[in-house]
């Protein structure tokens, strides 16, 4: 009696299962870090930045102020700014400082409703209304994208970010030969600032 030919499996039929190679899994791709952005020096802005709101404050639509300007002793002498990217002005009808932040009341502003659907706005007063700074002072965006030289004529790249560390601010210069610079604003560091012409002569310390 002859043998049967082995019976092959159906089609969609399970096969038997034999040993499985581990699916090889492709390493996961390196993302290369984005450097970070450098600002071109730009002209001056028509509004500057004093704060953003808060909080309201009370019920007759004063708001509390997070207060993102270093001198705001001039606060004083303002008569009108803008809320977020409203087009025009509001009158400033009253605002002084209380406990590190700012208390605001602006015209057309009655009652805590009015300050909630503006949480997180930044506050803006016009460029002309800024008091003049100090000698040897700057607003940010005056120094923000300077090219920055040394004194022997060398470009170090552009000011980049400044950080402000409570004693004193420190100038992040980038895209220069040297990388990522971090240099102290001091007098001795720091030594021509000249907005006009965009440069920057500084000293770096020797430890650079």
């Amino acid at each position: 009696m002859s043998e049967s030919p082995p019976e092959r499996p159906r089609e969609g039929a399970p096969t038997p299962a034999g040993p499985r190679r581990p699916a090889r899994r492709r390493p996961p791709r390196k993302r290369e870090p984005r450097a970070p952005a450098i600002p071109e020096y730009t002209p001056p802005p028509e509004k500057l930045v004093i704060g953003r709101v808060v909080a309201a404050h009370g019920v007759h639509g004063e708001f509390r102020m997070a207060v993102l300007s270093g001198h705001p002793e001039h606060f004083e002498h303002l008569r009108r700014v803008y809320l977020g990217d409203e087009p025009e002005p509001r009158a400033l009808q009253r605002i002084r400082l209380h406990r590190g932040e700012a208390l605001v009341k602006v015209e057309g502003l009655t009652t805590p409703a009015d300050i909630v659907a503006r949480r997180g706005q930044l506050v803006r007063i016009p460029r002309a209304d800024a008091m003049p700074l100090p000698e040897g002072e700057y607003y940010h965006y005056e120094l923000l994208g300077l090219e920055v030289f040394d004194t022997a004529g060398r470009s170090l790249g552009r000011l980049a970010e400044i950080i402000e560390t409570g004693a004193n601010d420190v100038y992040v210069v980038r895209g220069g030969p040297e990388g990522e610079l971090l240099l102290p604003a001091l007098a001795d560091v720091i030594r021509e600032v000249n907005p006009d012409a965009g440069t920057m002569i500084v000293q770096p310390p020797e430890y650079y």
